[in-house]
């Protein structure tokens, strides 16, 4: 919420320590959900970090810097995501196809228009281009991943490639598109709020990979 007034009310250079601060307090929960210090959560946290807060003090500028932070925490990502990326096609029922044909449709167009609008716009698409190929990974594994495992937690990752989207969105809006503010704090929330279900459905993940058989 600090995070979101300063954004609005105050310039970009006093909303670092609130980027810190909101790690730290993930960082913190997680450990003491899980009674254990997980390295790769706390790269993910920095990297991203890291990307944002490039993105947001001048994404021209620092285009490879963000897109490099943001490769290494999508990988990390991923990484942390090992436990439930075992594909189980009998559980995948005929009547979801629909669903999944509509929902990968209708994210690879909002995806793929507003980079078709971008793209000509980007100084550099050295690392750039990777970082949206990572985008797009997980992206889609948190679309596909609950129509294959039916544990009903595994529901969280649609609001974690939501948020993703919609944060994407919001900022290369604000970025490209329309200087208005609204768009950095609409990117602020999303962010935020992918961040905080990711966090809980990590604190989970154990759980829902020790209890697959009851849902296969």
């Amino acid at each position: 919420m600090l995070l979101v007034l300063t954004t609005m009310f105050f310039e970009v250079e006093h909303t670092f320590i609130f980027f810190v601060l909101f790690a730290l307090f993930l960082f913190m929960y997680h450990y003491r959900a899980t009674e254990k210090f997980n390295i790769i959560f706390l790269i993910y946290l920095v990297a991203l970090m890291i990307s944002e807060v490039g993105f947001l003090y001048d994404f021209e500028t620092y285009i490879n810097l963000t897109a490099f932070t943001y490769i290494i925490s999508q990988m990390c990502f991923l990484w942390l995501l090992k436990p439930v990326l075992k594909i189980k096609w009998k559980n995948f029922s005929t009547h979801n196809l629909t669903e999944l044909i509509v929902g990968f449709l209708g994210v690879s167009y909002i995806i793929g228009y507003l980079l078709y609008l971008i793209f000509p716009l980007i100084p550099d698409l050295t690392l750039f281009l990777p970082s949206i190929i990572a985008y797009l990974i997980i992206t889609i594994l948190c679309i596909g991943i609950p129509f294959f495992n039916k544990h009903p937690d595994n529901i969280i990752l649609w609001g974690i490639g939501g948020g993703m989207i919609a944060e994407m969105t919001c900022a290369f809006i604000f970025e490209y598109v329309s200087g208005y503010r609204i768009f950095i704090v609409m990117a602020h929330v999303f962010g935020a709020f992918l961040k905080i279900i990711f966090t809980i459905y990590l604190t989970r993940i154990l759980d829902i990979k020790n209890s697959e058989k009851e849902y296969g």
